[in-house]
């Protein structure tokens, strides 16, 4: 005898064996409620209204929860200027994405750690360019010299982002510090002079 496997395997319905069969009682139950077909629960019934059955309105469509809050929204779009904050190459110019550094993922989303994700030292304002390369290239945006990214365990005011071509350190006030040179920094620009 062939062995088949549990998809090869023929049901009732695709013709390898008989129907299951209605108990008398549950055909009886149909019956009281004007089902005449014994093989179907549904139940026949001349649809009311002119022959056409008539669907329930679709629900309507939520908005999706705002990426942070209006509050700190509204300060790092005044720290922003309104334009990008990361500004890499194939930026559009125009924020319109509030991108995490320490993403929800990673940090958490309720309680002490959504106080800790949405604040300013943690999110960049970002054209859609920008925020879409960042979200897809992880491992780039979380390199040392860039920032754009972090691990849950750092903490952001104290990790520098490359804000716009430049090495910030950002606070929760929406203040922005420039950041020390990095050694390498300092080698690449001896060589270039």
């Amino acid at each position: 005898m062939e062995r088949r496997s549990p998809l090869q395997r023929r049901t009732p319905l695709q013709g390898g064996g008989r129907l299951p069969q209605m108990s008398a009682r549950r055909r009886a139950e149909q019956a009281e409620r004007g089902n005449a077909n014994p093989f179907t629960t549904l139940v026949n019934k001349p649809v009311s209204g002119g022959g056409v059955p008539r669907m329930a309105a679709p629900a309507p469509k939520r908005r999706p929860k705002p990426a942070v809050p209006a509050a700190v929204r509204a300060a790092l779009i005044e720290r922003s200027g309104g334009w990008c904050e990361i500004a890499r190459p194939g930026c559009t110019g125009a924020g319109v994405d509030p991108s995490h550094r320490i993403t929800q993922k990673a940090g958490g989303r309720h309680g002490e750690a959504k106080q800790r994700h949405d604040r300013l030292s943690n999110v960049l304002w970002a054209c859609r360019a920008c925020h879409t390369w960042v979200g897809l290239n992880p491992a780039a945006a979380k390199a040392e010299q860039v920032g754009w990214a972090l691990e849950e365990w750092q903490n952001p005011p104290d990790w520098p982002a490359l804000y716009r071509g430049r090495r910030v350190f950002l606070d929760d006030l929406g203040a922005v510090t420039a950041a020390p040179a990095t050694p390498n920094q300092d080698q690449t620009e001896g060589a270039a002079a």
